[in-house]
C-alpha cells in the first residue's frame, strides 16, 4: 500500500464490508513521462465499485461512471472540506443510500445515462454523474425514445450492489423462515399467541428494483397457540395460493 489516505478511506467502509471481497493492489502508470503510483481498491468487482488513490488525487468509480477528488487550488471552493473528506463522504453515501441509474435509448442505441443518489430520509435526489452520447441523436432524431431505470442498493449481507432490496425484517419477529429466494415467513409472538406474515418479492417497473412486501392473495394469519402451528398454517397458506 502506497498511501495512508487509502487506509483512511478503508475505515469509512468498516460498517459495510463484513461480507465483501475487497482487494487492494499497487499500481504504477506512466503519464507524460511521469511514473505515478497508486492504490487500487476494488469493493464490488461485478459492478465496478471502488476507488483509486494517487499522491494528491482520489478517483471513485461506480458502474460506468467515476468522480475525481483532488487538492488542486483551482478546484477548491472557499469553505469547502478538503478533498479526502469529500471522497470519504461520497463513498459513504454510495454505500449507505440507493443509486438510481437512468438510461435513455434512441432505438436500440444508448443515447445518455445519469446517476443519482436517492436518500432514504426524504431529501431530494442528488445528481452525481452521467454521459451524453450526442452522436446517436444527430444521426436520427426520429428514433423512438425509451427510458430504463435501475435502482441499486448495497446489500451488506451479500457484500455487493444489487437491484434486489435486502430483507427488512420485522423487529418483533421471533423467527424468520426462508421458503425460497422469492418468499420468506416471519413468525411474531403476541401475548402468548403466534401469528405469521408471508413476505414475497415483487418487481417495481418504474424504479427498476425488486422489493419485499406482504404476500398478495393469501389466507391472512389467525392466532395460534404454538409457534409450530403458526409455521404450519403459513406454509399451508402458501400452498393454497398456488391454486388461485
Amino acid at each position: 500500500m502506497n498511501f495512508k489516505t487509502t487506509l483512511e478511506l478503508l475505515e469509512v467502509l468498516d460498517p459495510f464490508i463484513e461480507n465483501a471481497n475487497i482487494t487492494v493492489s499497487d499500481r504504477s502508470k506512466n503519464i507524460k513521462n511521469k511514473n505515478l503510483k497508486s492504490d487500487y481498491v476494488m469493493i464490488d468487482r461485478k459492478n465496478n465499485i471502488g476507488f483509486e488513490v494517487f499522491d494528491n488525487e482520489i478517483s471513485v468509480f461506480y458502474f460506468t461512471e467515476h468522480c475525481h477528488f483532488d487538492d488542486y487550488a483551482s478546484e477548491l471552493i472557499e469553505g469547502e472540506d478538503d478533498y479526502i473528506k469529500r471522497a470519504k463522504d461520497f463513498l459513504f453515501e454510495l454505500l449507505q443510500n440507493q443509486i438510481r441509474h437512468m438510461e435513455i435509448f434512441k432505438g436500440e442505441s444508448l443515447h445518455s445515462e445519469k446517476y443519482y443518489i436517492v436518500y432514504c430520509d426524504g431529501r431530494e435526489d442528488k445528481y452525481i454523474g452521467g454521459t451524453w452520447f450526442g452522436l446517436v441523436r444527430l444521426i436520427n432524431p426520429f428514433l423512438q425514445k425509451i427510458q430504463k431505470i435501475t435502482t441499486w442498493q448495497y446489500d451488506k449481507s451479500k457484500g455487493y450492489f444489487t437491484n434486489r432490496q435486502p430483507k427488512i425484517i420485522n423487529p418483533e419477529a421471533i423467527e424468520v423462515i426462508d421458503v425460497n429466494e422469492y418468499c420468506y415467513i416471519e413468525i411474531i409472538e403476541n401475548h402468548n399467541s403466534y401469528i405469521y406474515n408471508n413476505m414475497d418479492r415483487y418487481f417495481d417497473d418504474y424504479f427498476g428494483m425488486y422489493y419485499w412486501s406482504s404476500a398478495f392473495n393469501i389466507i391472512p394469519s389467525g392466532f395460534y397457540d404454538t409457534k409450530y402451528n403458526a409455521v404450519q398454517s403459513a406454509m399451508e397458506a402458501l400452498k393454497s395460493r398456488k391454486f388461485d
